[in-house]
């Protein structure tokens, strides 16, 4: 425990036990309404940082016989007025006219107070490369999720978007931005600092080598988490096979440290994506985990040459819509692994279809020994909700064997007299996942009934507890379904990755009497990392989920926010602006109106949890 975690302990020690926290709303409000003054006043400090910059640049100044601006000039002014660097001054221009010549919506939120300059900074920083199309095509969905998010998510936000509606200039700047891979070192006074700058999937291998070795010493090994992170990368890059532990060993507590590093317990990266882009067929982003969204292209280059595993999701919507419902079961035939960790390799490679496929895992290396197989994994005839609309797409099936990977087929590219300009973009804005969090947040706000739990119960909808349910600790398979689908932490704003969080009941299990409590079920079970878990624990924070596995958050204070899974999809994709995407020459498709939210059960979820639930798994 840090040394300011310790004082506030200390602290809550003086002052006696509470039942809970208490904030004062005018507090809240106050604190409000003085940073959107501070926004404001920093808005007019940029736009006013531009205006030098734009008349320096228009006086021509004669040095020699060489005719040069004086926009040099202009940020000497600025940074002596301001007290900071000169770099720091041209931002501040940079940022300013970026903001008046091609994000107007940005800009007249962020001189209304709505936005910091950290967030416009993480703006600019994401879409400056962007045609003046495509920046007109996302400013609004950004605007939704920067009024949500801070900076760092925001970023991972911006690029998500920008790799759906712009791919090709997506995997441009991509490809740009790989030029400047490097490794810096740095002298301090005690400490030094190595800093490496990576592509995804090599700072995501890298990361997940020195966690392996890291696990190498015994658990009383007396150094914490970051010692144990730095010590495993000097080993790693001194080629030792483990680590030494430094514990103290005596008769009665021998050190338990692995001499030997074992096959890796994960892979080295896992993306997914869905099998109609990893064909070329699409361009919808894929998903790194750990890193965030990749484009299509690289998520194509580090899948040639890996394992798949195929994991079937929307069988069962598909087979509805054709007509065999309730039978699909008896269609479906596959082998399952019944240890989804086993295996090594470089790269780990997953893909979700999103309209009636299949999900393709990349293993882990090709020298991989299969576990034993299982029974077939199926949906029971209750496990979906009644009357409830699809808005996700991801009900996992079954799993199948891991297969040897290849080239994967591309399909064949339109000529290049039907390919439409590089840079052509429809003109209506993009509907993403932000966009439906504002509309359900205004008809929440309209209908409270709206936020009310789907399944208060935690049951899922479920008469009878399928199997597992009554079991405190999700199966393996069962948890990594849920990380799949969550991706980071379900928390307001929080981008923690979903394998470094816990595996929460949303409603809590109840140990002396499990079929009364939440169950142990897809539809009541979250990734939260630790710290937002224990504030969860403590009800200061209390999620519900409605359909299809949205979550409407309410925090002590009154403070209200709605999260949606990381592999959200909307259903209906011809809402989606185009700016040339595959496959090349396809027409583009009108703007569709907006989802409502569907009616939830209006059972009012139970203020306060119990208090029966053991530390997390």
């Amino acid at each position: 425990m840090n040394t300011s975690s310790s004082t506030r302990s200390r602290f809550a020690a003086y002052l006696g036990p509470r039942s809970k926290p208490y904030i004062d709303g005018t507090v809240l409000g106050e604190i409000r309404d003085v940073a959107i003054l501070e926004n404001q006043a920093c808005a007019r400090k940029v736009a006013l940082a531009a205006a030098i910059w734009d008349s320096c640049i228009h006086q021509n100044v004669l040095v020699g016989d060489v005719i040069q601006d004086a926009g040099n000039y202009a940020a000497s002014e600025v940074a002596r007025v301001l007290g900071c660097s000169k770099t720091v001054a041209n931002t501040y221009a940079e940022v300013g006219m970026d903001l008046r010549l091609r994000l107007p919506t940005v800009a007249a939120a962020f001189e209304a107070g709505e936005l910091d300059l950290a967030r416009v900074r993480a703006i600019y920083r994401c879409t400056h490369n962007l045609t003046q199309d495509a920046a007109t095509a996302v400013q609004g969905e950004v605007l939704h999720a920067a009024r949500r998010l801070s900076p760092g998510p925001l970023a991972t936000e911006i690029w998500s978007i920008m790799y759906r509606i712009a791919p090709e200039q997506a995997a441009a700047l991509r490809k740009d931005l790989e030029r400047h891979t490097n490794v810096t070192y740095t002298d301090k006074d005690v400490l030094s600092t190595l800093k490496a700058d990576l592509t995804a999937a090599d700072a995501a291998a890298a990361w997940q080598l020195i966690n392996e070795m890291a696990a190498t010493v015994c658990r009383r090994d007396p150094r914490n988490k970051g010692q144990k992170r730095a010590a495993a990368y000097v080993a790693l890059l001194q080629q030792e096979s483990s680590m030494v532990c430094m514990c103290e060993p005596d008769d009665d507590n021998p050190c338990t440290a692995d001499t030997v590093r074992p096959d890796r317990r994960a892979p080295l990266t896992v993306i997914t994506v869905d099998l109609a882009t990893l064909a070329g067929l699409l361009s919808n982003p894929a998903h790194l985990a750990g890193h965030g969204p990749i484009d299509a292209e690289y998520a194509r280059e580090l899948a040639d040459n890996a394992h798949w595993q195929i994991l079937l999701t929307e069988a069962r919507d598909l087979a509805e819509k054709l007509g065999y419902g309730e039978d699909l079961e008896s269609l479906i035939d596959l082998d399952t692994d019944t240890d989804s960790g086993a295996g090594t390799g470089d790269k780990g490679a997953e893909s979700r279809a999103d309209s009636g496929g299949s999900r393709t895992n990349n293993s882990r290396s090709k020298n991989s020994q299969k576990k034993p197989r299982g029974s077939k994994v199926g949906k029971s005839r209750n496990s979906r909700s009644k009357g409830s609309t699809s808005h996700l797409v991801f009900h996992p099936l079954g799993r199948g064997r891991r297969r040897v990977g290849g080239i994967v087929p591309r399909h064949p590219r339109a000529p290049k007299s039907a390919q439409p300009p590089r840079n052509s973009c429809v003109a209506t804005p993009y509907r993403g996942t932000y966009t439906f969090v504002a509309e359900l947040e205004a008809a929440i706000a309209s209908d409270p009934a709206l936020g009310l739990a789907l399944h208060p119960d935690g049951h899922g909808g479920l008469e009878l507890p399928p199997p597992g349910a009554l079991i405190y600790r999700p199966t393996v398979a069962l948890a990594e379904r849920i990380r799949y689908r969550d991706r980071t932490c379900r928390h307001p704003g929080c981008d923690v990755p979903a394998q470094q969080c816990e595996i929460d009941h949303i409603v809590p299990y109840f140990h002396r009497d499990p079929e009364s409590g939440g169950w142990t079920i897809d539809t009541n079970l979250h990734c939260l990392c630790r710290y937002h878990h224990s504030l969860k624990t403590m009800g200061l924070w209390t999620p519900v989920m409605l359909a299809d596995g949205i979550e409407f958050w309410v925090s002590n204070a009154g403070t209200t926010a709605i999260t949606v899974p990381g592999t959200t999809q909307l259903a209906d994709f011809s809402h989606l602006a185009k700016i040339h995407s595959k496959p090349r020459g396809s027409a583009p498709q009108r703007d569709s109106s907006a989802r409502r939210p569907t009616n939830p059960q209006r059972t009012p979820m139970p203020a306060s949890a119990p208090d029966d639930e053991p530390p997390p798994f």
